[in-house]
């Protein structure tokens, strides 16, 4: 098996975590790369001087996100600033909020392509350090990439993947998934969670991508 592909970065705010509604969901960019890390509990029992018993239990995760841009909605959704048609203002109570993010990998098996699509549903992400730099003698392309903390839901889920033989087949899944209404038009940007009952409050990888389990 082989990845070869990634698109479709897809994150929606997180209203009702018992019921996995969002809401606000957007493509973010462009996608370039996916990073997920798998953190874990362990525990190692010996007796008779040798393990007899270990224990290995999902704690949390990372996962960093690079796209090509991040879109104004990014501001409001992922990190509660207040974002306006022609700009974003940043205070200093604003808070960051749970996300769910989703995308689709191409898989290659044999000759045969498939589409994996791969939601995770509980994320808070971090805004990363910006840096600029004046143009000089060759062109230099700077791309933002977040980063969060991967959390599992009040049922313990964290994660989901689905494979199909279609890519229209994996994007309609993460739509379905995260709440996001063809409505919103290419961007997301419309209040996918309205028909989805997205008005209720809510509670609360070194893996490649291509290593996701």
């Amino acid at each position: 098996m082989a990845y070869v592909g990634l698109a479709k970065p897809y994150i929606a705010k997180l209203v009702n975590e018992a019921a996995r509604k969002y809401t606000d969901g957007f493509v973010c960019g462009k996608a370039m790369s996916v990073n997920i890390v798998p953190n874990y509990n362990e525990g190692k029992l010996y007796a008779d001087n040798q393990l007899v018993e270990s224990v290995k239990e999902f704690k949390d995760g990372t996962i960093t996100l690079g796209t090509d841009r991040l879109p104004k909605q990014a501001d409001s959704v992922c990190f509660g600033h207040e974002a306006r048609e022609s700009g974003t203002s940043y205070k200093t109570g604003d808070s960051a909020n749970y996300v769910g993010v989703g995308f689709y990998v191409d898989e290659l098996l044999d000759g045969i392509r498939k589409y994996v699509a791969i939601v995770i549903y509980k994320v808070k992400f971090n805004e990363n350090e910006e840096g600029y730099t004046t143009k000089g003698d060759n062109i230099e392309f700077k791309t933002p990439t977040i980063t969060g903390t991967i959390l599992g839901l009040s049922d313990e889920l964290w994660k989901d993947r689905e494979i199909f033989d279609t890519k229209t087949e994996a994007d309609e899944w993460l739509k379905k998934t995260l709440c996001i209404s063809d409505e919103s038009g290419p961007e997301g940007s419309g209040p996918s969670g309205e028909e989805n009952g997205g008005d209720a409050a809510g509670g609360n990888l070194d893996e490649v991508v291509s290593n996701t389990p």
